[in-house]
């Protein structure tokens, strides 16, 4: 009887540190999060850089924070597997330049909102979402940041990436798998490369 008490106090502390390291990791994230946040606000409101200056400091500040080369392959599901080595380099090359237009776009419309984490959701040990409000004058928006862990750390990368954002729901990376998936069911590949390219 005193083996078997012994055994579930052994595992329960275990549970329990293991609990702790996660709420640690995701108290870390949140801080790290909002640090970035306020970088890029910095930028934003800064009035001696030009639009151009401005947006590539905004794209550099951010980049470590994003997985783009996960979210360009998981953007193809299967079809990523067809393409040979060159077409993978170039597809991951355009698609990592999109999303930085894409963001660099939207800076635009900033309007001296703010950001305010509402909840840190670990479904796995190496997955965490951050459920975030884009607060303004007039309203909130929800966005939610999807991280991940690499098993192994990339260079010149975060240790916890985001690989998805959700904003009122919808899913950025789903958005585009949906895209892909109808153009490339009567397009080829290099007909998708074609666009991209038109588009960078």
């Amino acid at each position: 009887m005193k083996y078997i008490y012994k055994v579930v106090l052994a595992l329960s502390a275990v549970f329990f540190f293991a609990q702790s390291l996660a709420a640690d990791e995701q108290t870390v994230l949140k801080k790290h999060f909002l640090t970035k946040i306020d970088e890029v606000i910095c930028i934003v409101e800064s009035k001696k850089l030009t639009r151009d200056q401005r947006n590539g400091d905004i794209v550099k500040a951010l980049t470590p924070m994003f997985d783009f080369e996960l979210m360009a392959k998981l953007s193809l599901g299967n079809r990523w597997k067809d393409l040979s080595d060159a077409e993978k380099e170039k597809f991951v090359a355009l698609y990592v330049e999109r999303m930085k237009q894409s963001y660099s776009s939207k800076i635009d419309a900033y309007k001296d909102e703010k950001v305010e984490i509402k909840k840190a959701e670990q479904t796995k040990e190496d997955r965490i979402t951050l459920v975030t409000d884009l607060v303004s004058k007039t309203q909130k928006l929800e966005i939610a940041y999807k991280f991940h862990k690499p098993k192994t750390p990339i260079a010149s990368k975060d240790s916890w990436l985001i690989y998805d954002v959700e904003i009122l729901g919808v899913s950025i990376l789903k958005t585009d798998i949906a895209q892909f998936k109808e153009f490339l069911n009567t397009k080829s590949i290099a007909e998708l490369i074609d666009v991209l390219i038109k588009q960078s």
